[in-house]
């Protein structure tokens, strides 16, 4: 399970790297739970259900209400609303909004602690004030769009930083950009002040995190990483933190030049200085565990990952020690009845019944009850039924039900008939929990109308999910292009209006849209061929049609001539009645026994013919001489 499968939406360390807020989702309906970020503690149950199941948290930032002096989670939702979440008292303590409803793409704490900032989807810059909890001012940056991010600088609360591609500073008093700096090709995911001078900068899909200088507009250095940027944590300028695909890269002294090359000026990038990767041994198999988060805190790192879907472990460690490549080992539970592991608040008996656990339920929404409209529905044909069947015996003669009687009616359906409905809940789950063997059975569909109706019913969110499968299944997979295509045109055709909404759809679906690129190429050769097979076969056909002509006439005249000899040969003879009573019509039988001596004497050998006999010569020899048989 890669780092991008979490069922996890958001989370974040507190400054002091105690305690972990995280959202994930539950049902339809998405979750907030704190945890105090020690090993072996039991899981906190207190959690925040959101009320409504199309309510989604955007962003999350640690805080502290300089009212009451309690430390609070403020949480951007998508209905324009920021809710300051009480982790001891675990409820919303206030509500703050923005008036307009759009989401709210970021939210941030001044480091003083008695201002909020946050941007909306509308690219409205919002502040409020912490001590009175009310909105101080409102204001849109004209040549400012698709802003995500927001970073206020130090106690100053004149000056913000916003970010979507680039970074820009803004003066609040005259709501005007006063500098720019460089950006990424993708959105800024991460946009953090370092210092008073300095501030980092990572973006989607980007392995480069960028560290500016405020002061001069220059970049200071790129910090190279081995995949993408996930989570990110500082201690000042000592030190960086980052949550990788592949594990956690740390970055020592990140404002200090790179020196290690002199020959190369200008060299402002650095690699990592320790790398750690988590690895999880389940009866000898060992494979790599995607680390939720991070903290880095002078000398000291917290990890934490995820087992069981949902049930956060903690490690603290002491990166300075460690090797350049460290790999922490996590050992499975041998016994799983023996509950020693468990870290439930009540603990686990060992004799009940093995209880609910996330981990192992396949479940996407609470409020499914399509299976009791299908039973309803079903219900209600079956009473039609019988009535109309009911009134048609009533009506029915005694010679009807007699025809009847005497007829085999099969009223059997199919059992196993797919439903799109059914197809689209098992592709909703998929989806959703990565699971590709359950994405395969329903890929397999070939039926066209199961296709169109299951896409109908599909969710846009999901549909984005599902293109990005498919793209990676195309890519690989080239002999099933044709069969995975019907799913890619009924998503474009039906999800067509929600994807255009969606910002940097390219970078989104650029492996579809290289995919498909890939494949239309080859369109221009394969007409060209088509045209020139056509070609072929119009000239071969006419020369077909002239064969087949010329041997059907030939044929024609053999049978013409053959008939006509075989009336020649009919008008040769001559039949009279007359002759053949008179005896003057020789038997056919005496011409043929003629003709058998005829033919025995040309066939013997040395000019012998029938009746000569050497004793016959002998015989006539005697006759010439003059003497008889008496005399001799």
């Amino acid at each position: 399970m890669s780092a991008l499968d979490l069922p996890v939406v958001a989370s974040e360390y507190d400054c002091d790297g105690r305690y972990l807020c995280y959202v994930t989702v539950v049902l339809n309906k998405q979750r907030v739970s704190v945890q105090l970020a020690e090993r072996g503690t039991a899981i906190n149950e207190n959690v925040l259900y959101l009320d409504d199941s199309n309510l989604k948290v955007c962003a999350l930032k640690w805080g502290r209400l300089v009212s009451t002096d309690t430390v609070c989670v403020f949480l951007a939702l998508n209905n324009g609303e920021i809710w300051i979440y009480s982790p001891l008292a675990n409820e919303v303590v206030h509500k703050l909004s923005t008036g307009n409803g759009s989401q709210v793409n970021d939210v941030a704490v001044s480091k003083s602690g008695d201002t909020l900032w946050c941007v909306d989807a509308q690219d409205r810059i919002y502040q409020f004030g912490l001590d009175d909890l009310s909105l101080k001012r409102q204001f849109q940056v004209d040549s400012c769009s698709a802003l995500n991010r927001i970073c206020p600088l130090g106690d100053d609360s004149r000056k913000v930083l916003v970010a979507s591609h680039s970074v820009f500073l803004v003066d609040v008093d005259t709501k005007t950009v006063v500098q720019t700096f460089p950006g990424h090709t993708t959105p800024v995911t991460h946009l953090v002040s370092l210092t008073e001078d300095y501030f980092v900068t990572g973006a989607a899909n980007d392995r480069f995190l960028n560290v500016y200088d405020l002061d001069t507009g220059s970049t200071k250095s790129v910090l190279v990483l081995q995949s993408e940027v996930l989570e990110f944590s500082h201690s000042g300028e000592h030190s960086i933190a980052v949550t990788t695909e592949e594990g956690v890269e740390i970055f020592a002294n990140p404002l200090v030049s790179n020196v290690a090359n002199k020959k190369r000026r200008g060299n402002i990038s650095k690699q990592c200085t320790k790398a750690i990767n988590v690895n999880y041994n389940l009866n000898g198999n060992v494979s790599r565990l995607p680390v939720l988060n991070v903290s880095i805190n002078g000398d000291i790192i917290n990890l934490v990952w995820l087992q069981n879907a949902t049930i956060p472990y903690f490690a603290h460690l002491k990166w300075q020690e460690l090797p350049i490549q460290y790999t922490f080992d996590v050992a499975a539970a041998t016994d799983g009845r023996s509950g020693k592991d468990d870290r439930s608040l009540h603990g686990k008996e060992v004799s009940a019944v093995t209880g609910y656990r996330e981990g192992n339920v396949r479940i996407t929404h609470g409020d499914n009850f399509k299976h009791v409209d299908d039973a309803i529905k079903q219900w209600e044909q079956e009473v039609s039924q019988r009535e109309s069947e009911d009134v048609d015996n009533a009506t029915e003669s005694l010679a009807d039900k007699l025809e009847l009687a005497t007829m085999h009616v099969s009223k059997k359906k199919s059992s196993n008939a797919t439903t799109a409905g059914t197809v689209t809940i098992v592709l909703s789950q998929a989806l959703q929990s990565s699971d590709h063997s359950l994405l395969e059975t329903v890929l397999n569909n070939r039926d066209e109308k199961v296709i169109r109706d299951t896409i109908f019913r599909l969710r846009p969110a999901l549909a984005v999910i599902l293109l990005e499968r498919l793209a990676e299944r195309i890519a690989r997979q080239t002999h099933r292009q044709g069969a995975l295509n019907v799913w890619v045109k009924w998503c474009l055709i039906i999800h067509g209006g929600y994807l255009v909404t969606i910002p940097n759809l390219m970078s989104s679906l650029s492996s579809l849209h290289s995919t498909l690129k890939g494949r239309s190429a080859l369109l221009p050769r394969l007409l060209a061929l088509e045209t020139r097979l056509d070609s072929v076969l119009n000239r071969l056909h006419p020369i077909h049609n002239i064969d087949d002509a010329v041997i059907r006439t030939s044929s024609l005249h053999d049978e013409a001539n053959q008939q006509d000899e075989d009336d020649d040969d009919e008008a040769d003879v001559e039949y009279n009645e007359e002759l053949d009573d008179a005896g003057l019509i020789e038997d056919g039988e005496d011409d043929y026994e003629y003709d058998e001596s005829d033919a025995s004497e040309d066939d013997l050998p040395n000019g012998l013919a029938a009746g000569n006999h050497p004793e016959d010569l002998e015989a006539s020899d005697n006759e010439e001489a003059g003497y008889s048989d008496v005399e001799m």
